[in-house]
């Protein structure tokens, strides 16, 4: 049986599977949504204070604009994404790459502050979903498209392979949208498919089949996804993260989405799609490790300063500045860190022995690193193994940073 225009609208295609689903793959699901919950309340509750993160959300947000753009054919690298922002941000005309990543980009900004604006009274529109279409499309001149508005060429072929569109008059779109709409406002009953993750899932799949708009119709899907996992509370490192992993292998994402109009069963994607955002978000918590102890060693490195009077070695305000300074780069080569302007203007006023006797206390004191890059130059860095060994020989070391942020996560104002 195949799909067609009546049994999409009923919207229930894993309730009827998930009825007679095997064991094993009612195990496997169980099993990576632990995994990823896990993962995601150890990011939630991972120490930071505003502001601290917001490299990684830019980042974060550089690599999904470049690869939902990517499945559509548009190729931009990190640097030209970054570029067409700031751009944005000066009012300079854009090309139409910039443009589209623009676009993109203001999708994922507005999902996130509609989400805060509506979080007490919270529900899907129609409405929410041909804003994020005309923000995609907007400025665009896509053929056939009005940004925001549902499409009037009725006779649509989409996806590799090509297929038609299931929806081909104007009455059978809105009617679509409108039991689309109600889907997602209503709780689904069974155990696997009322769960936020696939739930986010189906109605990315459930729009491409509906294919409302004459354009932008994969971008708006992937975006209607995000903004079902932000609306429910995952992290903002991680709610649009899901179009990295489709965008890393798009012909098996593409076959997916076909095979389910074959076979009107989306479990196989469903998992699949869970594996990947598992990956996905094991990547991003490495992410915000790094970022912990960061901060942990800048206040390791201000305890030892405030602490002077009762440490071996005494540090001072020029070596505080110099672990902020590797912090900040994480590791350079050693004869490009020794001629760095900034390291220049810290020792403008004193001698060469006193610059040698700063480094010789932070290699004696654990908090620096110098190594082979490679098997090539020397490099240099921050040692963020001193933090296990202080950690077990001096508990009491009152990381005062750290405490503070904890503080403000489990009050939930952080």
């Amino acid at each position: 049986m195949i799909l067609t225009c009546e049994k999409l609208m009923e919207f229930n295609l894993l309730e009827t599977v998930e009825k007679t689903l095997p064991t094993d793959k009612i195990l496997n699901f169980f099993t990576l949504w632990s995994e990823i919950n896990n993962i995601d309340q150890f990011i939630k509750d991972s120490p930071s204070y505003p502001g601290s993160n917001d490299k990684i959300i830019r980042n974060e947000l550089i690599n999904v604009v470049g690869s939902t753009l990517s499945i559509e054919g548009t190729i931009l690298n990190e640097q030209e994404i970054e570029e067409s922002f700031k751009k944005a941000e000066e009012g300079k005309p854009l090309q139409r790459k910039e443009q589209e990543a623009e676009n993109s980009r203001k999708v994922y900004e507005f999902i996130k502050e509609y989400v805060v604006s509506y979080k007490d009274d919270f529900k899907y529109s129609e409405t929410v979903i041909q804003q994020i279409h005309k923000y995609l499309t907007e400025g665009m001149n896509y053929l056939s498209n009005v940004p925001g508005q549902y499409r009037s060429n009725f006779i649509t072929t989409f996806g590799e392979p090509r297929k038609p569109g299931l929806c081909r008059t104007q009455s059978e779109i809105e009617e679509a949208m409108r039991y689309l709409m109600k889907w997602l406002n209503t709780k689904s009953e069974g155990m696997i498919s009322q769960n936020i993750f696939v739930k986010a899932i189906m109605a990315h799949y459930y729009l491409t089949e509906i294919h409302p708009f004459g354009d932008g119709n994969g971008r708006t899907a992937r975006a209607l996804e995000a903004l079902v996992l932000n609306a429910n509370g995952v992290n903002d490192y991680c709610f649009w993260s899901l179009a990295n992993f489709w965008s890393l292998h798009k012909n098996q994402y593409l076959d997916h989405l076909h095979n389910i109009r074959m076979t009107l069963d989306p479990t196989n994607f469903i998992i699949w799609g869970l594996e990947g955002y598992r990956d996905e978000i094991k990547r991003l918590k490495g992410k915000v490790l790094k970022k912990v102890r960061q901060l942990m060693l800048s206040d390791y490195v201000h305890y030892l300063l405030r602490n002077k009077g009762r440490e071996k070695i005494k540090i001072n305000q020029r070596i505080v500045d110099i672990i902020q300074l590797l912090l900040s780069k994480d590791k350079i080569l050693l004869s490009k860190f020794l001629t760095s302007p900034e390291l220049t203007a810290l020792y403008r006023n004193c001698s060469q022995s006193t610059r040698s006797r700063d480094f010789g206390k932070m290699v004696m004191a654990d908090l620096i690193k110098v190594g082979k890059s490679n098997g090539a130059e020397d490099f240099i860095g921050p040692n963020y193994q001193i933090l296990e060994r202080v950690s077990i020989g001096m508990k009491s070391v009152p990381f005062m940073g750290i405490e503070k942020c904890t503080t403000r996560n489990q009050n939930g104002t952080s």
